[in-house]
């Protein structure tokens, strides 16, 4: 098993592949580093040591990306979200027909993501014995979005700005005070 779901990682997830799956429309990076740089940087110090792969989604391809990285130009917030939902069935499918037991992370970098959609839906089914599922959260999140996003099943969660500084994800005593506070996650609350 990678993940005891206690919000430990078991070691063997840590080497594992991470592919990210990120919307650079509402998570830029404002800065010289490329895209690739800081979030391996950010990913190395959290111990993550295996592959990363980074799909960026946006209006415009930011000029720092980084080498290798796979961008989709969509100018619509939906049809940026709907695009990424596909890659992320379609990499699930891909990830599991070749091996269910091998290890691997998912990371998801996207906001505005309301109330009971399709990529709510497939999200929470990313998060399994064999996915290590990461997710991160804009930074007004717990002021602004609470009472209308859920918050995501996943293994780890960042905000934005912990993240981009190198800090853990939110501890699980965090995220089970955020889960209370959405009166419509406490059926969901993963405790």
């Amino acid at each position: 098993m990678v993940n005891n779901f206690s919000g430990k990682m078991l070691p063997l997830s840590r080497d594992a592949d991470t592919e990210v799956f990120w919307d650079v429309t509402d998570f830029p990076i404002r800065t010289d580093r490329s895209y690739l740089e800081t979030l391996r940087s950010v990913l190395v110090s959290n111990g993550y040591t295996g592959e990363l792969k980074i799909r960026a989604y946006g209006e415009k391809k930011p000029d720092n990306l980084g080498d290798g990285v796979t961008f989709l130009l969509k100018t619509e917030k939906f049809s940026r979200l709907n695009r990424m939902l596909v890659d992320i069935g379609l990499w699930e499918l891909d990830t599991t027909r070749l091996s269910a037991c091998t290890p691997k992370n998912v990371m998801v970098i996207a906001e505005n993501i309301d109330e009971d959609t399709d990529f709510v839906y497939v999200s929470r089914n990313l998060r399994s014995p064999a996915n290590n599922c990461l997710w991160v959260l804009a930074d007004d999140y717990e002021k602004e979005k609470i009472k209308r996003v859920k918050l995501p099943s996943a293994s780890f969660i960042w905000i934005w700005k912990d993240l981009l500084a190198g800090k853990k994800p939110m501890s699980s005593e965090k995220l089970s005070s955020l889960r209370c506070k959405a009166p419509f996650e406490r059926a969901w609350a993963e405790i």
